[in-house]
């Protein structure tokens, strides 16, 4: 028995746009949703199509348009598992890409086939290589193994749906039924923050690694330590096989009197809305960690990584989700903002400076903002640089994730960037200075001087993000 696949209703709309976009040519896409964990069941809730290639480059960067160049690389497979890479950053927790989608004539569906399958494996294998799916380090469950490959004929409107087996390269794939409904709106949504505050020596060998290297090495035990972490929901730690929607339960059909036929709150329960979502406060507890060791080991080390700031995160599941299925959501958002503000530094400092030990410079990373999904309730998120307006935003989000959204439409308060002067606290307590509620004007002017000898001696570099006037960020300093 095949899977099958559930698309939001929306999406019917969304359809005929591409195909009255399609002509004869082929267009090619991804299929962005969410697997349902337990049944054989697939949601699919955006179709993202694949951006022209630019006729005079080939580097797909950060801040690069990719044009509108038409060209007959329409299954070029590196090109859309670069697509793939870019958009998975840019998709809350709970969402991923499932698989891709083609729309062509009929006469050509046969001559397709094998690239189709190249197409999927090669997207699959990126998406595995980045640096948010290594830091997850979870196994796979076989669920999750599918990845789906939607054909649309443009003349005859027929839709042909397979699952494969991503792992066994021998699969054929098995037809799978692709049907409309509207479920969307009964997802809740998980939101939480967390703090960071990351330590990391660098070895002496270790000083010439790149910046992305670095951070890597960096962000990893505090990656571990989240995903192995406990989550509350709305202040109350539950089991993970529970339903994390709170059943109704039956009312009773005898007295009403005195208690009878009545039942406790549970303690449990959701949070209702009358005009929207279900809303989950999380809150992830990490475990504490027992370091017995007696054994010293003075290692050398070029310099220091401090990792500082605090995360907002969000993630939406499908109203049938266990409670662990909604904690593995939210936690897995966590790690997806982290590595790829830090990537997206890593970037920007290659793309538009030299990192350079000696550089004094501090370079303030994007921060996160958030955009509707068509009309539903369900978000997206880009990264906007210090240097950067909504503009920007909406032009990345037209070109990555092919929605349209107005500058109004972008949630731009979610976080902030920390102030110049908001920044001086944490670094007189990296340099061993004890905070005193009164100073007088000798202690100012040594602050002063312990700030200027800090900036000489450390490369600054910070993520932003935040959430109302709480100052947050990732902070990074890598010592001479």
């Amino acid at each position: 028995m095949g899977r099958t696949v559930i698309a939001e209703d929306l999406l019917q709309d969304r359809i005929q746009e591409i195909l009255k976009t399609s002509g004869k040519g082929i267009t090619t896409g991804l299929l962005v949703g969410q697997a349902h964990g337990q049944k054989r069941e697939d949601y699919v809730v955006h179709l993202i199509r694949t951006p022209k290639i630019e006729e005079d480059t080939q580097q797909a960067g950060k801040k690069k348009k990719k044009g509108s160049a038409t060209r007959s690389e329409s299954l070029d497979s590196q090109w859309i598992a670069e697509h793939a890479k870019q958009v998975q950053r840019m998709l809350p927790g709970g969402l991923n890409i499932l698989g891709i989608f083609v729309v062509l004539p009929s006469e050509e569906s046969r001559n397709i086939q094998s690239q189709l399958i190249q197409v999927l494996y090669t997207v699959h294998k990126t998406l595995l290589k980045t640096p948010w799916q290594k830091a997850v380090k979870t196994e796979v469950d076989e669920e999750e193994q599918h990845r789906i490959v939607l054909q649309i004929c443009s003349v005859t409107k027929k839709f042909t749906t397979k699952t494969f087996n991503v792992v066994d390269p021998r699969d054929s794939g098995t037809v799978a039924e692709w049907k409309f409904q509207s479920v969307v709106s009964q997802w809740p949504l998980l939101h939480t923050a967390v703090t960071v505050n990351i330590n990391i020596p660098v070895l002496r060998g270790e000083a010439t690694k790149s910046l992305h290297q670095q951070l890597d090495t960096a962000i990893g035990p505090f990656c571990e330590c989240i995903m192995q972490g406990l989550c509350t929901f709305n202040g109350v730690l539950r089991k993970g096989d529970q339903p994390l929607l709170a059943q109704e339960p039956p009312q009773s059909k005898k007295g009403h009197g005195k208690g009878k036929g009545r039942h406790k709150e549970s303690k449990t329960s959701h949070q209702p809305t009358s005009d929207g979502p279900e809303m989950f406060c999380v809150q992830i507890l990490s475990k504490a960690t027992n370091n017995k060791s007696k054994e010293v080991m003075v290692t050398e080390c070029g310099g220091t990584v401090f990792i500082r700031g605090l995360i907002q995160a969000r993630a939406y599941v499908h109203s049938k989700a266990t409670v662990a299925q909604a904690s593995q959501a939210i936690r897995e958002d966590v790690l997806r903002s982290l590595t790829a503000r830090c990537e997206l530094l890593a970037e920007d400092v290659l793309e538009v400076k030299d990192f350079t030990a000696d550089r004094e410079e501090m370079d303030i990373t994007p921060r996160r903002v958030f955009g509707r999904l068509h009309d539903t309730h369900l978000s997206v998120c880009d990264y906007m640089f210090e240097d950067e307006g909504v503009e920007d935003c909406t032009a990345r989000c037209q070109e990555l994730l092919d929605i349209t959204l107005a500058p109004d439409d972008v949630e731009v308060d979610a976080e902030r960037l920390p102030e110049p002067e908001e920044l001086e606290k944490p670094m007189c307590g990296l340099m061993g200075d004890e905070e005193e509620e009164e100073t007088d004007g000798e202690d100012v002017v040594n602050a002063q001087a312990s700030w200027e000898k800090w900036k000489k001696s450390y490369i600054g570099t910070m993520i932003g993000a935040g959430i109302a006037v709480v100052v947050s960020g990732l902070f990074m300093y890598l010592e001479n």
